[in-house]
C-alpha cells in the first residue's frame, strides 16, 4: 500500500516537476541567438576621440553603407537600414547628431528628443558615447552622440542608432514629427 503512495508522490512531483520546467523554458531560451564574436575597441577617453576625429584618419560608419536615402527619407519616423563592410583597420564613428540654426533652437530641441547607441543589442553606456557640441561649415549647429570603434575583429555586428522624439520638433528649417527615428547597421567585417 505504501509503495503505491509513494510512486504517486513521485509522480506529482515529477509531473510538477515538469509543468516548471516547461514554464520556465520559453523565457531561458533566446528568440534571437546571442552573437559570439568580441566586439571591437571603443573609446572611452573624449580628448582621444576628439583628436583622433580632428585628424583625416576615420571614417563615419554611414559613410562605408551600400544604401542611400534622401532627405525626406531622414525626415521621418521608421527604420532606415544600413549595411556597412569594413574591411580596414580605420576606425569607425557611429553616431547620431542633431543640428539646428541656433544655439538656443538646439537646446530646446535637445530636450525633447532621446538618442540611445545599441552594439548587438546592448545598449552603450555614457563611457563610450561621447556628446559633442560643434559649428558645422554651414554655420549649423550641432550636437553629436558618438562612439569611436577600432580594431573590429572579423565578423557581423548589429549596431543601431535609436532617436526619440517626443513631440514635433522644428529645426529653424523644417518640422520633424514625432516618433522613432532608427538608424539600423549590419556591419560585416572582412580584413
Amino acid at each position: 500500500m505504501k509503495a503505491k503512495e509513494n510512486v504517486s508522490k513521485i509522480l506529482t512531483i515529477g509531473v510538477s516537476a515538469l509543468f516548471i520546467v516547461a514554464c520556465l523554458l520559453p523565457g531561458m531560451i533566446p528568440l534571437t541567438p546571442i552573437p559570439t564574436v568580441p566586439a571591437p575597441t571603443m573609446e572611452k577617453n573624449t580628448d582621444t576621440l576628439l583628436k583622433v576625429l580632428n585628424g583625416k584618419d576615420w571614417v563615419f560608419l554611414q559613410a562605408l553603407a551600400e544604401e542611400q536615402y534622401t532627405e525626406a527619407d531622414f525626415a521621418k519616423p521608421g527604420v532606415l537600414t544600413f549595411t556597412v563592410n569594413i574591411t580596414d583597420n580605420k576606425p569607425t564613428y557611429f553616431n547620431y547628431g542633431w543640428c539646428t540654426t541656433t544655439e538656443e533652437i538646439l537646446k530646446q530641441n535637445i530636450e525633447h528628443i532621446t538618442v540611445k547607441l545599441f552594439f548587438n543589442g546592448e545598449e552603450l553606456g555614457t563611457d563610450v558615447v561621447h556628446s559633442i557640441t560643434f559649428t558645422r561649415s554651414d554655420g549649423l549647429l550641432c550636437l553629436d552622440f558618438g562612439a569611436l570603434m577600432s580594431d573590429w575583429p572579423v565578423g557581423e555586428y548589429k549596431l543601431e542608432a535609436v532617436a526619440t522624439f517626443d513631440q514635433k520638433i522644428n529645426d529653424g528649417l523644417a518640422d520633424y514629427e514625432a516618433g522613432d527615428y532608427i538608424f539600423e547597421y549590419n556591419v560585416i567585417v572582412k580584413k
